[in-house]
């Protein structure tokens, strides 16, 4: 399994809405089922998980099916595989980058999901056999840029892309940034401060983990 799945940095839990169209237009609820196998500890059939990330769209109840696969991911059964996971959490992190809830003290805000980002595909990276998740995330880090605004542009330059080009091997998923006259000049931004700050951003990141290990 290649997520984040002990350290999913801000595992919180949000109890609303998760709906899906059927085929005859119904609109399918499935917020009590969410809520019932987060709420418990047994099992969880990984082919209602699949149902419920596939019908998934608003930001509350992806940020249940993020906290889902990361602490229950044990309890989904079979195996829900990388793929699904990971999904889960890109999908999460990146439409918390998009909407920015600031009210909230359990759905991440635009420049939290931007730093989560980075250390989750910085962990992906030393866990290895993830190449193709890196590459997802890149692309939708990348569409997300090219059609928003300024103030999410910043954060994904300055909260995510300067600490991901950090990782020289991180570098190569976000490369064709240099090669696209609209992205050049904030991938040469990014790189300026990532060059003087080799992995600065994950040391730091291990060292407070390894320090919350001491106290525990």
């Amino acid at each position: 399994m290649m997520g984040v799945k002990p350290d999913r940095l801000t595992p919180r839990v949000v109890c609303r809405s998760g709906f899906r169209v059927s085929a005859l237009g119904t609109q399918m609820d499935y917020t009590h089922e969410i809520d019932a196998a987060l709420a418990s500890r047994g099992p969880i059939p990984k082919e209602k998980v699949l149902l419920w990330l596939e019908s998934a769209k608003d930001l509350s109840t992806l940020m249940k099916l993020y906290t889902l696969t990361g602490e229950g991911y044990y309890r989904i059964q079979p195996d829900l595989g990388k793929e699904a996971e990971c999904g889960a959490v890109r999908d999460y992190l990146v439409e918390c980058m998009r909407q920015d809830v600031i009210d909230s003290d359990q759905i991440q805000s635009r420049w939290e999901a931007a730093r989560t980002l980075h250390l989750w595909l910085r962990q992906l990276l030393e866990m290895g056999d993830a190449s193709d998740e890196i590459k997802k995330t890149a692309q939708a880090i990348t569409e997300l840029f090219v059609t928003s605004g300024a103030d999410i542009q910043l954060a994904i330059e300055q909260g995510f892309l300067e600490h991901a080009l950090e990782s020289t091997s991180l570098r190569t998923y976000f490369d064709h940034w240099s090669k696209d006259e609209t992205l050049r000049g904030t991938w040469e931004r990014a790189l300026e401060w990532a060059d003087d700050h080799h992995d600065w951003s994950w040391k730091l990141h291990q060292e407070f983990l390894r320090r919350i290990k001491e106290v525990e």
